[in-house]
């Protein structure tokens, strides 16, 4: 349930400058970054703790230009990185976008590194499809649940309070829909209410609300999600109601790299390999390259 109510008149017996939703990487980078701007930060997470989807990934950040490619003698830059994106996805994103994530990745992967001590290294004996360059960046043990980990103890480290189990579900918005607070439940089903001057959204998408999926990328409604259950589009559902233009939004990656039904993921450096899939039959059914 993620609802706006706009009332111009309501005010909060507890405020904080910046709230941010959601403690997967995105919410707690930004959060990060809102607190060595000198802001009060609150992060809220629905989960027992900060997890998401970044602990079900391998935690792996494609970046170029950083000391770590330097030192292993790695040649790349934002631009080499822009171009591959846009081969890759057949020219179709957005250029600019592209170009701001590639020139940004590198610069927020030295910052976290250098300011926060995340031992980050690269990849450099394994090449990633369609990466003419060898740029995934990852802490020791390659996982998701590690970078996470790091990213909550630097987060508690800088003074940044993050209450979980507090699942928002209402803002709260002035006639101009200016977000003004927000309210958040319980396990107990006990509701508190925060006011803030901004808010940032780091929900992630909308994979764990089927409905949702069935209305943007009709060919994937019946497909298998593997993501957190807990993306169920809060930010898109917010941020319409809000007033706030979208698009893109049938963009997604979707790939046969699940082994059903163990759940667990298929590596691309299996496929790279040799590796071939085949179904209950033994036989082959796609080109897992692609």
């Amino acid at each position: 349930m993620s609802d706006v109510i706009r009332d111009g008149d309501k005010t909060f017996e507890f405020a904080v400058p910046v709230v941010v939703i959601g403690a997967g990487a995105a919410g707690l980078i930004a959060a990060l970054a809102a607190r060595e701007a000198g802001a009060d930060v609150l992060v809220l997470e629905r989960d027992a703790l900060p997890r998401g989807s970044t602990a079900l990934s391998a935690g792996l950040i494609p970046a170029a230009g950083t000391r770590w490619q330097n030192e292993a003698g790695i040649i790349d830059s934002p631009e080499t990185f822009a171009t591959d994106v846009m081969a890759k996805a057949k020219n179709e994103p957005d250029p600019g976008l592209v170009a701001l994530v590639t020139r940004e990745a590198g610069p927020a992967v030295e910052w976290l590194g250098a300011t926060y001590g995340l031992p980050f290294s690269v990849i450099a004996d394994f090449s990633y499809p369609g990466h003419s360059a060898r740029r995934m960046h990852g802490l020791p043990t390659r996982s998701g649940e590690e970078l996470i980990d790091a990213l909550r103890g630097a987060a508690e480290s800088a003074g940044i309070d993050i209450l979980c189990e507090a699942h928002v579900t209402t803002l709260f918005a002035d006639a101009n829909n200016r977000v003004t607070g927000l309210a958040f439940v319980r396990p107990d089903g006990s509701r508190d209410e925060v006011g803030c001057d901004q808010l940032i959204l780091a929900c992630n998408g909308y994979g764990g609300n089927k409905d949702l999926v069935k209305e943007h990328i009709p060919s994937l409604a019946e497909a298998l999600y593997f993501g957190h259950e807990g993306n169920k589009g809060d930010a898109l559902l917010w941020g319409e109601a809000l007033g706030a233009a979208t698009r893109h939004l049938s963009g997604h990656q979707g790939h046969g790299s699940v082994a059903h039904p163990a759940g667990i993921l298929i590596s691309w450096a299996t496929i790279t390999e040799g590796g071939v899939q085949v179904n209950l039959n033994g036989e082959r059914f796609c080109d897992e390259s692609r």
